[in-house]
């Protein structure tokens, strides 16, 4: 998409955590019908589509412009999206995507209640150095949070992918430690000491330090 002359206005990628986590909280379908159609849709995207539910990624798209120029683009961008197997969810699932991002900082507040430190910091690097990126990453972040003494059931890490450009992107990186038995004292400690190493890891895979929230005290240390 990147490569197009023009292309959404915004495009959000999200990996499969992202995505089972987003399912989590849909509201509980209320009504035999409403329920009925649900696990219909579900059939058709698992089951007829063959999508693998531990692999689905989703993207939200916004297209602003007149009815000619949306009409071109979303065309254009849906014909690239069946290529590589994709399909679309409709402007409802859209939406709510949409409104997932808005709700992140109070799910975050929500999970201090039940010992969980969360945290996203941003990053930017050239489109052949995203998939090595989110790969390494992801490693450093779980190989670190071993070392401090955390379960892997207690570690989660996740990606989105949010604004794109021509030579690369802006990768989002999430992570989160449940830190129920070390302490409340040394989770600021623990969780800076991961996020640090996560850092030093996104400048080998050639990432800047930040991308639009600046540098700031504590990643200048």
């Amino acid at each position: 998409m990147s490569k197009l002359p023009s292309y959404p206005t915004s495009c959000r990628l999200i990996d499969n955590v992202q995505f089972l986590f987003g399912q989590s909280l849909k509201p509980e379908e209320k009504g035999m019908l409403a329920e009925l159609i649900n696990k219909i849709k579900t059939y058709y995207v698992v089951n007829i589509k063959g999508y693998d539910p531990t692999k689905l990624v989703a993207c939200t798209l916004l297209f602003e412009g007149n009815t000619d120029e949306v009409d071109k683009l979303s065309k254009k961008t849906y014909e690239i999206a069946s290529k590589y197997y994709g399909m679309s969810g409709g402007a409802d699932n859209g939406i709510k995507g949409y409104v997932a991002t808005f709700l992140i900082a109070y799910i975050r507040d929500l999970g201090c209640d039940f010992y969980v430190a969360a945290e996203t910091f941003e990053t930017s690097c050239p489109w052949s150095n995203v998939p090595k990126l989110c790969t390494n990453v992801r490693k450093r972040l779980l190989n670190e949070g071993f070392k401090q003494g955390f379960k892997e059931e207690h570690i989660l890490v996740s990606f989105r992918i949010t604004q794109l450009y021509e030579t690369g992107a802006c990768i989002y990186i999430i992570f989160t430690l449940n830190f129920y038995d070390k302490g409340i004292d040394k989770a600021a400690y623990l969780h800076e000491t991961v996020e640090h190493a996560a850092r030093e890891e996104v400048l080998a895979c050639g990432g800047s330090l930040s991308h639009h929230h600046g540098i700031g005290k504590l990643r200048k240390s």
